[in-house]
């Protein structure tokens, strides 16, 4: 199959209009006969609204139960596009971190992803479902949920195109691609076309905010094109690293260790 990773974020998929643009544009990848995985972050500032919840309650919330409750941002965003490609006559099913066979280590708050068990995703796919993907999350083989830290929805999409092999991964924001500068405070700034892995890292681990370093360290290790984009708008944008290409995934029914 021809399988395309779509990263949405937080600020993307904020309000109703936003989750239509989202599914809009899963919408057209779809008629270019794209199988689809579409990861989100929560929207807005969810995440932030809990964790002030929490600290309401209590001075010194667990980690563990930090976990379980900012997990459910993530979900309500899969939930909230799935419903959204449904009403538009989309086949598409919203599945947690775990549903998603995203395993991980122990560590809460920071954790790693170490292997994604592809079954379930692969049967939905067949089925012919757009499979809307919570990011930022996974399971334990203990069965704890825990959840992978700042950008970790940009890792999660990172990881299933690995995982699956993918055409390509497209990390979709509320800029055009990326630029040597903050587009938002510096109106002269220029758009790169295209930039290698490396620069893009020094770039994340400089401050950049469109992309995670751990994603971009994982994409260089496992050869993901990634691509930087507006939400609802395919161009123009920014590739890094490799660019995309059309090939048939290679994924099989097993799991899919990282290491």
């Amino acid at each position: 199959m021809y399988l395309l990773v779509y990263k949405f974020g937080g600020s993307s998929v904020a309000d109703a209009a936003g989750l239509r643009r989202a599914a809009g544009q899963l919408a057209a990848a779809a008629a270019k006969g794209y199988r689809l995985i579409a990861v989100v972050s929560a929207q807005g500032k969810t995440t932030d609204r809990l964790l002030q919840t929490a600290t309401a309650l209590t001075l010194h919330p667990s980690c563990r139960e930090t976990d379980q409750l900012l997990a459910t941002g993530e979900q309500a965003s899969a939930a909230l596009l799935a419903m959204t490609l449904q009403e538009t006559g989309l086949p598409a099913i919203s599945l947690t971190g775990w549903q998603a066979g995203i395993h991980t280590d122990g560590n809460h708050a920071a954790a790693e992803i170490t292997a994604i068990h592809r079954r379930r995703i692969l049967r939905e796919l067949e089925a012919g479902r757009i499979v809307v993907t919570a990011g930022f999350q996974g399971v334990t083989r203990c069965g704890d949920i825990t959840t992978l830290g700042r950008g970790g929805s940009d890792t999660t999409a990172v990881a299933l195109a690995a995982a699956f092999d993918a055409c390509g991964c497209r990390i979709c924001t509320d800029v055009d691609g990326v630029y040597d500068h903050d587009p938002r405070l510096a109106p002269e700034s220029r758009r790169y076309d295209r930039i290698g892995y490396d620069e893009m890292l020094e770039m994340a681990e400089q401050g950049a905010r469109v992309l995670h370093p751990r994603s971009v360290s994982l994409a260089q290790k496992y050869r993901v094109p990634l691509t930087v984009l507006r939400t609802g708008a395919e161009t123009p944008c920014t590739v890094v690293g490799r660019p995309e290409r059309r090939h048939h995934s290679l994924a099989a029914d097993t799991v899919f260790l990282f290491r």
